[in-house]
């Protein structure tokens, strides 16, 4: 699905806060991106995250290569 790039950080996030833990497969199977814009975009959630002072941080487990939210 072709969505713009708001959109796109948008559904990722909640796809963070509902599913709890996320893979980039998972987000490139819905959303019309290639690997290299989801890593900047992870890159922007993270950032969202340490400047607004929001109470989680963006976490990549590598061994499952799944992205989680940690209190």
């Amino acid at each position: 699905m072709k969505v713009t790039k708001t959109q796109a950080m948008m559904f990722i996030l909640k796809m963070l806060l509902e599913d709890k833990e996320i893979t980039k497969e998972q987000v490139l199977n819905i959303i019309d991106i290639d690997d290299t814009t989801f890593h900047r975009y992870m890159q922007e959630v993270r950032a969202f995250f340490s400047n607004f002072n929001f109470p989680h941080r963006l976490i990549y487990l590598k061994s499952s290569s799944k992205y989680f939210l940690e209190n």
